[in-house]
């Protein structure tokens, strides 16, 4: 079943492939000799976006035009822009402008086009250009449609999903921490912090629908703003947990830590302090630690059920 998994096809694998049959016919509705072009320029702005899409498309489109005013330039100058040579410099002013118009994205394809055009030997390679840079943009212009038009990216729920696996991974960490005094791996914790911040600023991006825009603009920054409101609290609750981890003495928490932590369903062991050796303020300060963790923890499971 695992196996399985590996090979599961998600929603952008659809719409890529979606794009590319989409933009190979309309290209051969259009009479293009070359529809491959349609194809390349579909898959290469498909994101997980329409925002990322359109801002790639424009990237692609500029980038694009480049090479082929390039090879332009190339095939009018040059007696014969095909040796090696050349092609080997065309390919490093492509490379070279795109890096200097921040194009970087378009490299790749600009330095196709360049390539092809330069290489093109049956007839006007100035039209045949203009022609593939036409092909480019059909697929380009239909990836980002198909983007904005089949289920819109919206990770809410993926939000949602990742901030409960977090609030899930503390009381193991703290049972093994405070009650088993082992020092526990932070690093999958870490990671999925990671994770959620970096959803969070894709939520934020995402525009609204254009209908009732005002209105679903406030909910969103509503929305949004709940969101980070959680993401504080869980990141209170890591720095509390980095700080507990910190401590170079493995202290028995107080009477009424234990009590906090058995009414989370943690269990203590009966000779917990006959183990412990450490001074009283380092008690007090794994008790003030544990307090404030347990208590953003509350705070966040209320939250989730406002």
């Amino acid at each position: 079943m695992q196996f399985i998994k590996r090979f599961r096809v998600g929603q952008r694998a659809i719409k890529t492939a979606v794009s590319v049959g989409l933009a190979l016919a309309l290209a051969m509705v259009l009479g293009s000799s070359l529809p491959i072009f349609a194809a390349i320029g579909a898959i290469s702005v498909m994101s997980r976006t329409w925002v990322d899409s359109l801002k790639e498309s424009l990237n692609q489109i500029a980038g694009t035009f480049l090479g082929y005013l390039i090879a332009c330039v190339f095939v009018t100058v040059l007696p014969n822009p095909t040796f090696f040579v050349w092609m080997a410099l065309g390919v490093l002013c492509v490379i070279s402008l795109c890096i200097g118009l921040k194009l970087n994205f378009a490299i790749p394809l600009a330095s196709i086009v360049f390539a092809d055009v330069c290489l093109y030997t049956g007839g006007d390679s100035i039209v045949y250009g203009f022609h593939r840079f036409t092909d480019t943009l059909v697929g380009l212009v239909v990836a980002l449609l198909v983007n904005v038009v089949i289920r819109p990216y919206n990770n809410r729920q993926k939000i949602i999903n990742t901030m409960d696996e977090i609030q899930k991974m503390f009381l193991p960490l703290l049972q093994s921490r405070v009650l088993e005094h082992r020092y526990p791996d932070l690093t999958p914790l870490t990671e999925k912090m990671t994770s959620l911040a970096s959803e969070l600023r894709i939520f934020e991006k995402q525009p609204v629908a254009l209908w009732q825009h005002a209105v679903r603009v406030a909910a969103r920054r509503q929305e949004a703003a709940y969101l980070r409101g959680c993401e504080q609290l869980l990141a209170k609750m890591c720095g509390e947990l980095a700080a507990l981890c910190n401590m170079d003495s493995n202290p028995a928490p107080g009477k009424e830590s234990i009590e906090r932590l058995e009414a989370h369903g943690l269990t203590a062991p009966e000779n917990l302090k006959d183990y412990c050796r450490c001074s009283p303020v380092d008690a007090q300060v794994m008790d003030f630690h544990i307090g404030n963790l347990l208590d953003a923890y509350d705070f966040l499971t209320a939250f989730h059920h406002v």
